[in-house]
């Protein structure tokens, strides 16, 4: 199994810098909608922990922390909010929309899988739909560094479908149906949509991720299926000694 599920290269496919200005719309196109609702309940999860530093990964156009914001009633007590992505143009988006939205955090470009932090210096870690496109051999340990013992890590992240016999189902539905959809979205960019297909077909399900967090040292790990399973919202924990 790849550490990096859709074998995504930043390096050789600036694919997040072609689509930032539609990449709002992509992911209404390519989930339905229904990513809205994902969203807004990873919020909801970050707004339920102990106020402090949220390192948000891959914040794409910072949909996360607009969310997080609007929850907080644009009243952020403790939180301090870090904004993050390795795409220099999905970042200028963010900041555009952060601004609107009144969002008071720290953005600057940032590598997940080499986090530019001192160590416990984190109390929440947020990631959304990231996961799949980085290699997690290396983001994992990297968030469990960063966080301060008792810290959490939040992942929404593609995941399998718990009615028996419908997983392979959603998957010949994606198959058959992304492509299709992604030509006329993307106008042709193979890539702004092979990503997504690869992700969701080789990234592990809801139990060999939390596997794999517990393997890496988190503790506590726990996941809610949303949609049937088709993502997963982890939440692990950085032991108070590790």
């Amino acid at each position: 199994m790849a550490d990096n599920s859709a074998d995504f290269r930043p390096t050789e496919d600036d694919v997040f810098g072609r689509i930032a200005g539609r990449y709002d719309r992509l992911c209404d196109v390519f989930s339905l909608g229904i990513h809205r609702l994902w969203k807004s309940r990873m919020a909801a999860r970050i707004a339920a922990e102990p106020p402090g530093v949220l390192l948000d990964l891959a914040s794409g156009t910072g949909d996360i922390p607009c969310r997080l914001w609007r929850r907080l009633g644009a009243r952020p007590g403790d939180w301090r909010l870090r904004v993050t992505d390795i795409s220099p143009q999905m970042l200028a988006i963010a900041r555009d929309k952060l601004a609107r939205e009144g969002v008071v955090a720290d953005v600057g470009l940032l590598d997940a899988g080499r986090i530019d932090l001192p160590d416990a210096s984190v109390d929440v870690v947020s990631m959304a739909f990231g996961l799949k496109i980085t290699d997690r051999s290396r983001v994992l340990p990297e968030v469990l560094r960063v966080l301060k013992p008792g810290g959490v890590f939040l992942c929404l992240e593609a995941s399998r479908v718990v009615v028996p016999g419908l997983h392979p189902l959603y998957l010949a539905y994606m198959d058959l149906c992304m492509p299709w959809i992604g030509r006329l979205a993307t106008g042709g960019d193979a890539s702004a949509y092979g990503y997504l297909l690869r992700g969701i077909h080789d990234f592990p399900d809801q139990r060999a991720l939390a596997a794999e967090l517990v393997s890496t040292g988190f503790d506590s790990v726990r996941f809610e299926n949303l949609s049937l399973g088709i993502v997963a919202l982890h939440r692990a924990v950085k032991p108070a000694e590790t």
